[in-house]
């Protein structure tokens, strides 16, 4: 190996052990700050017992998803301003980037969907977000575990 490349590689282990510890710690504690930010009281908790926010009216076909198994989504919506609503969902304790789901009207106010939750390293997480009709928004939340 060239001199000059053994000197350069050596730099970069001395600057990346001095350095990376205090880039990981303070990583942590931003992530911990953002999940702290987080009012679970502004979200309304999904599960096979109907959810009610803003007249809105939110259920799964099951109390917690699953990784990867389809979980049904039911919302009763007065008067929604689309034939479909569009959910967004956020992966509170871990980021996962944003997972997008359409629910479809079936008639009576009353839209369905299914959400597909991608798998994580924790074995159980929760995921926040925002379901709307284009003009109106709701905040859900489910509760996924392995």
């Amino acid at each position: 190996m060239h001199s000059a490349l053994k000197v350069a590689a050596l730099g970069i282990a001395l600057v990346a052990g001095f350095y990376g510890p205090q880039a990981i710690q303070q990583f942590e504690s931003a992530m911990e700050r953002a999940s702290a930010e987080v009012n679970l009281d502004d979200y309304c908790m999904l599960s096979t017992t109907s959810c009610e926010q803003n007249t809105v009216t939110m259920t799964l076909d099951r109390e917690t998803a699953q990784p990867l198994a389809p979980t049904k989504i039911k919302v009763v919506w007065e008067g929604a301003a689309s034939d479909t609503l569009m959910l967004s969902l956020t992966g509170l304790e871990m980021e996962m980037g944003s997972a997008r789901f359409q629910l479809k009207s079936i008639g009576n106010n009353t839209y369905e969907g299914d959400v597909i939750l991608p798998v994580c390293t924790l074995d159980e997480m929760t995921w926040i977000g925002e379901l709307t009709d284009g003009v109106d928004t709701v905040n859900p939340a489910i509760r996924m575990a392995r």
